[in-house]
């Protein structure tokens, strides 16, 4: 998923249903072209998280819960339009 060109929620979902069913929690990084990128240390042997501009984890779960998956998309979208210093690192997670 790549924020530069017309990303929505529906690639945002497609992109956490691709990730490790067996995983818990997932990196999800936002590179600075724009590209969303989940676990990409599974991708990217021994690559350092904090190379890319913006950085949160999720919940696999995330996917079943609309409001929480627009909040990550807001957040995401945010985060690459903007200098993600001021934005609030946080883990999404399920709201029950």
């Amino acid at each position: 998923m790549n924020l530069f060109y017309d990303p929505s929620i529906t690639e945002l979902r497609q992109l956490v249903d691709s990730a490790e069913k067996s995983i818990n929690v997932h990196n999800v990084v936002v590179d600075f072209d724009g590209e969303v990128i989940i676990d990409p240390e599974m991708k990217y042997k021994g690559i350092d998280l904090n190379r890319f501009k913006f950085r949160t984890q999720i919940s696999h779960a995330i996917k079943g819960n609309a409001r929480s998956m627009k909040a990550l998309f807001e957040t995401l979208l945010e985060a690459y339009q903007r200098n993600s210093q001021g934005i609030e690192l946080r883990r999404f997670r399920n709201a029950a």
